[in-house]
């Protein structure tokens, strides 16, 4: 079954680590190992520490996604990145459809048994595709979000190396 440490590790150095960012055309606002104000306006996220980080992450996606009972790590990794990316409904909605099976965004035993029965480089391709056409989505709904295109693409694609 996949380990959260190894996929957690990775996903905060996709996010930049402890770097402080604000950009005003970043929707999130200030963010820090890539938890931002807007998914959590309680916290005081420049103070935010990577132990607290990782709860977070623990709680709120690896958790949600039933992370640990996923056979790939490859695979528990891509969706766990994928969610920390653009939330875990949308996420585990581009994995469902990725899998033909039914969208409700939540991962449930249907879900599970799916995924692990998928091979991981099919799953990896569909689920990479599903990603980048939502990227391209968002790009063409508000323009202001192209420069964050590349690195979007950039991520999908270096997160689905099996």
């Amino acid at each position: 079954m996949a380990d959260f440490n190894a996929a957690v590790t990775k996903t905060l150095a996709r996010e930049g680590g402890g770097k402080i960012t604000d950009d005003p055309k970043d929707r999130g606002g200030v963010t820090k190992y890539g938890i931002t104000q807007r998914s959590y306006p309680m916290l005081n996220i420049r103070a935010l520490t990577e132990e607290q980080a990782r709860g977070i992450y623990k709680a709120d996606y690896w958790d949600k996604l039933r992370g640990d009972e996923i056979a790939d790590q490859i695979v528990a990794e891509c969706l766990f990145d994928a969610a920390v990316n653009m939330g875990v409904k949308t996420a585990v909605r581009l994995a469902q459809y990725s899998l033909g099976i039914d969208t409700d965004g939540t991962v449930g035993t249907k879900s599970i048994a799916a995924i692990n029965a998928e091979d991981a480089h099919a799953f990896l391709a569909n689920f990479t595709l599903g990603k980048i056409a939502r990227y391209v989505n968002i790009c063409m709904k508000d323009r202001s979000q192209e420069r964050f295109l590349l690195g979007w693409v950039r991520r999908a694609l270096e997160g689905s190396a099996a």
